[in-house]
């Protein structure tokens, strides 16, 4: 059967090995114990997997405080619903989110159904995406997708078999336009029926003293979780801040791994084309073209403040509903 050969595939290029020992660099138990709390207490509808690189996730928000709380510090503690502390916490947050990530892969080690439960993560991910592919096709219908997500939130084994079903109730529409086919359905299938009979009854996964494997999991993707959340407030400072260049100044965490694994640039390599840009910049300003344009140079200088007052005023009514700070 096709779920047969689950653990020699899983084997066969296995990448944990690597991105565990980067992980190993950043990781922090206490800083996992000191935001434990706070992970668990995010709700269950804003906890979604950890598929992302987590090392470069630590970079972006290492990155983004620095830049965002470095000389702004004052400035930014003055914005309402802005809690500079926590800001300044996201890096921690990563490196805790890296030792929930280590556990992961300590539970699938140890774990006799660990492989296992890996795949069936895999071909969550699979099915999860072509579900949301094919509604937006309006090949699925919408609602019974979002059923599925809202119902089967957070436990791979139930969201398996309720996007089989969903696959299976629909397959003649969707037929030779979808990625998944049957022989994907069919393993799904298998791996679920063997991953129940591992887990115990429905239900006894998340109980107290449940298989620590997704218990580990849940944890993981709750840090996860708590990242998102307190990185999306340190962007839109950054948006108050630097307007269209957030991007540079607060990279968005990474949405999903690769599974290339390409080095990493030191700092110098990452600053040398903002350096060139900048000296292209500068050259340009002072050529005589630029020189002789004084007057529309002037005229895009004010709309530019004026867009710039308009942003941050919609910045401070989206999070706190007051107008900017004077002088």
């Amino acid at each position: 059967m096709a779920g047969d050969n689950v653990s020699e595939a899983i084997e066969a290029s296995d990448p944990r090995s690597v991105e565990a020992a980067e992980l190993e660099v950043i990781s922090s138990q206490a800083s996992y114990d000191a935001f434990a709390a706070a992970a668990r207490a995010i709700p269950a509808d804003a906890v979604q997997e950890c598929c992302a690189d987590i090392v470069l996730a630590y970079e972006n928000a290492t990155r983004g405080v620095e830049n965002v709380l470095g000389s702004a510090l004052v400035v930014v503690n003055k914005l309402p619903g802005v809690n500079v502390e926590e800001l300044s916490a996201l890096p921690r947050i990563a490196q805790g989110l890296a030792f929930a990530a280590l556990q992961v892969h300590k539970e699938v080690r140890a774990a006799p159904f660990g492989t296992l439960f890996e795949r069936a993560q895999q071909l969550r991910r699979k099915l999860g995406k072509a579900a949301d592919a094919l509604a937006e096709s309006s090949l699925l219908p919408v609602a019974d997708v979002e059923d599925v997500r809202l119902h089967a939130h957070l436990d791979a084994v139930d969201e398996c078999e309720a996007l089989t079903a969903l696959f299976q109730r629909h397959f003649k529409q969707i037929d030779g336009r979808s990625p998944v086919n049957a022989t994907d359905l069919k393993e799904v299938e298998h791996v679920v029926q063997k991953l129940r009979a591992a887990l115990g009854q429905p239900g006894e996964a998340k109980a107290e003293g449940g298989p620590a494997l997704v218990q580990a999991t849940e944890m993981r993707d709750r840090f996860w979780a708590l990242l998102n959340v307190r990185h999306d407030l340190l962007w839109r400072c950054g948006a108050w801040l630097y307007g269209r260049a957030v991007d540079e100044r607060v990279p968005p965490l990474p949405v999903r791994h690769t599974g290339l694994r390409h080095p990493r640039a030191s700092v110098a390599e990452r600053e040398a084309p903002r350096a060139l840009a900048r000296q292209r910049a500068l050259s340009a300003a002072g050529s005589p073209a630029r020189a002789a344009s004084s007057t529309g140079a002037a005229a895009r200088s004010l709309a530019n403040q004026m867009g710039e007052l308009w942003r941050k005023t919609k910045f401070l009514i989206r999070i706190g509903g007051e107008t900017p700070p004077q002088g």
